[in-house]
């Protein structure tokens, strides 16, 4: 009789981890953005790289991108869908026209229980980013948008932005004069401000600015945004409620604006190493659902020649602006096929908090 309650008792403990999670319910959420990664940049990025990470995904879908008053979006207002379930103006940070807060994904996963995080190449007050864990009716109040994150209780914040958060003392350009990095201190937070510094971190949250704003391109740093994205993986993974992480590849936005051909393919590849690693974490993990997508297309990018093996890609842009063209998404795990299809980029975020939470209530027509 002994005997068969320990057997009992040892079955319950092996699957007593799974009971909340159900099998198209994960454990885990990690959201991956190519800031302004349109569908002819991940054609450059599988041309030129045979071990491309986007030929791995078999759940595909197509999003439209338009805010809510715009057919062309913004960053902020495009991250805002993703990361509320709600469209919103251009600029404005998970708030409406009517100065209305949308709770964000972050939050409603931290009443759950679980521990956030944000990994960018960016400033972490970036509109992207900001989405996840702040209210503004504009992306440009990085003063602001800083402050917030002192008590939006974030467990991983890393990228750049470091003049947000001091003051002209320590050389920062807040306008209020505030040294939010005290506060952080006092909120639990180890602080690094430097790669070096931050991989020495072994416990704790942790808020990394390794850039006055946003980081150095792929090119000219000595770490890649998968050796960052690794070390957030790390921090959030102990929790046994799970986790949510928001990982930004901003600069290939930036490359598309510029019109730079060597910069994009940089920053493509710098994402797609780090795209590449958390599939590998989520294969193993095995209770993990990676998303990865765009806010917008930027730059019109066409390819226009090359080699037969993708080398040496000629490529031609229409705009140094944003386009409403289409993008990708690209969902590997628990649930991975509520991701394919075609429709608007909010429905994605209302997907999303819905296997955070299923009674969750969303007002409005989806």
């Amino acid at each position: 009789m002994i005997v068969n309650k320990l057997k009992l008792f040892l079955i319950f403990c092996l699957i007593y981890p799974t009971l909340f999670f159900s099998a198209d319910r994960p454990k885990n959420i990690i959201i991956m953005i190519g800031d302004g990664m349109g569908l002819n940049y991940v054609s450059a990025s599988v041309l030129s790289d045979r071990n491309s990470p986007f030929i791995k995904f078999n759940s595909i879908g197509l999003l439209k991108t338009p805010s809510s008053n715009k057919l062309i979006t913004d960053s902020a207002a495009g991250a805002t869908a993703i990361s509320t379930g709600y469209k919103v103006p251009n600029k404005a940070i998970s708030n409406d026209t009517a100065d209305k807060n949308y709770e964000t994904i972050f939050a409603i996963a931290k009443k759950e229980g679980m521990s956030t995080g944000i990994v960018v190449t960016s400033s972490v007050t970036h509109a992207t980013p900001a989405a996840f864990y702040a209210n503004s009716k504009s992306r440009s109040e990085h003063d602001n948008i800083a402050l917030q994150l002192t008590y939006a209780d974030l467990n991983v914040a890393i990228g750049g932005g470091y003049k947000y958060f001091a003051n002209s003392k320590k050389h920062g350009s807040r306008t209020d004069d505030k040294d939010l990095f005290e506060s952080m201190k006092a909120s639990g937070y180890e602080i690094a401000l430097d790669y070096n510094s931050l991989v020495k971190i072994k416990s704790g949250k942790v808020l990394g600015l390794l850039g006055e704003d946003g980081l150095n391109p792929a090119s000219k740093r000595e770490y890649s945004l998968a050796d960052l994205t690794k070390i957030g993986l790390k921090k959030l993974s102990s929790n046994p409620n799970g986790f949510i992480l928001m990982v930004e590849g901003s600069q290939i936005d930036w490359a598309g604006h510029n019109n730079d051909t060597d910069y994009l393919l940089s920053e493509m590849k710098d994402f797609s190493e780090a795209v590449d690693l958390v599939l590998e974490f989520a294969k193993t993990d095995g209770k993990t659902l990676l998303v990865v997508t765009a806010d917008h297309e930027t730059g019109g990018m066409t390819i226009t020649g090359g080699e037969k093996d993708g080398s040496n890609l000629s490529l031609s842009f229409a705009t140094t602006g944003h386009t409403p063209e289409l993008v990708g998404i690209f969902s590997f795990g628990p649930s991975q096929e509520k991701f394919s299809g075609i429709f608007e980029n909010h429905i994605v975020g209302r997907k999303l908090i819905k296997l955070i939470n299923p009674d969750f209530v969303f007002t409005g027509d989806e």
